[in-house]
């Protein structure tokens, strides 16, 4: 398992990876919310269509930070999510611990699924207030 900072921003998360590349050099993806299907429970206006939904920034094949415009809207979810604790793990069985344990007590933003993108992925809020993200990226044969 390793930690990766994950930067929720209101609209400037292309401009900020842009800005560390310039800093630490390495590549960026981006993936926008206009790639993610229609989800009745995270709706996207037209003007965040191009905004980033997550985007990363790869630093000498490690991955260094990842970052996303959060379509977010209650002032508390702000505040509290400007750094989003990203887990990569091993397994989904180590994934799934890791929830039981970072849940209790807290809230849950997305619950632990499999996703479009062919991984497990759910994400919450803590009792303490920091926001996790648990990922766990399936083999291609996962389907």
């Amino acid at each position: 398992m390793h930690i990766i900072p994950y930067i929720n921003l209101s609209g400037t998360a292309e401009e900020a990876l842009n800005f560390y590349q310039g800093i630490f050099g390495g590549s960026i993806e981006i993936t926008r919310w206009s790639d993610m299907p229609p989800n009745p429970h995270m709706p996207v206006s037209d003007e965040w269509q191009n905004k980033v939904m997550h985007g990363a920034l790869t630093i000498s094949d490690t991955m260094a930070v990842y970052a996303a415009d959060s379509v977010m809207e209650e002032e508390t979810d702000k505040q509290a999510s400007s750094v989003f604790l990203h887990l990569e793990f091993d397994s989904e069985d180590e994934l799934r611990a890791a929830w039981d344990r970072l849940s209790a007590g807290g809230r849950v933003n997305m619950p632990v699924d499999r996703q479009f993108w062919g991984a497990v992925y759910g994400d919450l809020v803590d009792k303490f207030g920091i926001g996790w993200g648990l990922h766990h990226q399936l083999p291609e044969d996962a389907g």
